[in-house]
């Protein structure tokens, strides 16, 4: 006689509590991606995700310190950026929590450090601005090339070497420079 309750599905092992077996299976806890996300995780490492990233790894912001130097100043450019002025950015329908700082206790510190942070971002904007490239800039950092492009860094980063593509690019890191402290030079004596 057969038991009460739902069938069991046929083809899939399952343990003696109903739950799928998982003797003889490899661990498929980590999902690597798609074949064209680990050629380009191999070709730009964890960079390979955002336009700058890619300029980056491929030595096109310099070399060196003053690489570094502009690579994170750009990354706290675009994350200030998204988090004081972009407001479009992705949130889940199902979330649920507050938005804004509602009923939230105020740290006097926190508080002076947001606005030394947004003081600092709106100093840049202006910057970024008075050089006059700084739709060049925002190539580097938006959203829309996240996994290509833009046309004229794709064309660099091929190889190409065409002359308006480096002009574009110069375009931007004269914006990027504009908000990248000078380091002092240092002089060395014998």
């Amino acid at each position: 006689m057969a038991r009460p309750g739902r069938k069991r599905k046929q083809g899939v092992k399952r343990t003696p509590t109903g739950r799928i077996s998982r003797a003889g299976q490899r661990d498929h806890s980590f999902d690597r991606g798609s074949e064209w996300v680990q050629s380009m995780r191999a070709k730009y490492g964890e960079h390979y995700n955002s336009a700058l990233g890619r300029a980056f790894v491929h030595g096109l912001l310099g070399e060196g310190q003053e690489a570094n130097d502009r690579y994170a100043e750009a990354k706290r450019f675009g994350r200030l950026y998204a988090r004081l002025i972009d407001q479009d950015r992705y949130r889940c329908a199902l979330d649920r929590t507050p938005r804004g700082n509602l009923a939230v206790a105020v740290d006097l510190d926190q508080l002076e450090w947001e606005q030394d942070q947004q003081r600092w971002l709106m100093d840049a904007i202006d910057k970024i601005d008075a050089t006059g490239c700084r739709p060049f800039f925002d190539q580097l950092l938006g959203a829309a090339y996240t996994d290509r492009g833009p046309y004229w860094l794709d064309n660099l980063l091929n190889g190409g070497k065409h002359p308006a593509d480096v002009a574009v690019l110069n375009a931007a890191l004269l914006a990027l420079d504009a908000i990248v402290p000078a380091r002092p030079s240092r002089i060395l004596v014998a």
